[in-house]
């Protein structure tokens, strides 16, 4: 893949895996390349503080002007992404490690174990440990 230079980040244009984010904010993340390179860029730092001043500045651009550029561009809002990458990342943990709810809370870049189970329920609809009964259950199932 060919990576050029573009305000701050380096750009590759390759497909954007997500289970969770839909297929057309998928596709158009591959069109827009200072988009693609924020979600790049939060999918490496999701342990940390993201904020929006950081990842426009990245991109050359002010805070309001890359919120809205970014939500015109992909279809969600920067946060929602943020969110949606972060709880993925729980996800992931939870089906492969055997973590605590407050130090995966931390690892997915929530300061509250509160805040972390309320967003993940609100995007999986089920709670961190429910989540993770019903991913060991279906592990157990299909060994």
């Amino acid at each position: 893949m060919d990576s050029i230079h573009q305000r701050g980040f380096a750009f590759e244009s390759a497909a954007f895996e997500s289970r969770l984010l839909n297929d057309e904010a998928r596709r158009r993340l591959i069109y827009f390349p200072r988009a693609y390179q924020a979600a790049v860029f939060v999918r490496e730092n999701l342990a940390n503080a993201i904020r929006l001043e950081d990842v426009a500045q990245r991109a050359g651009m002010t805070p309001c002007g890359f919120s809205r550029y970014f939500a015109e561009k992909i279809g969600i809002t920067f946060s929602s992404l943020v969110k949606l990458l972060r709880i993925e990342h729980a996800m992931n943990e939870l089906e492969h490690h055997d973590v605590s709810i407050s130090a995966l809370a931390e690892r997915a870049g929530y300061q509250s174990c509160c805040t972390f189970s309320r967003a993940f329920k609100e995007v999986t609809g089920e709670t961190p440990s429910e989540y993770r009964r019903r991913a060991l259950s279906q592990l157990v199932v299909s060994s």
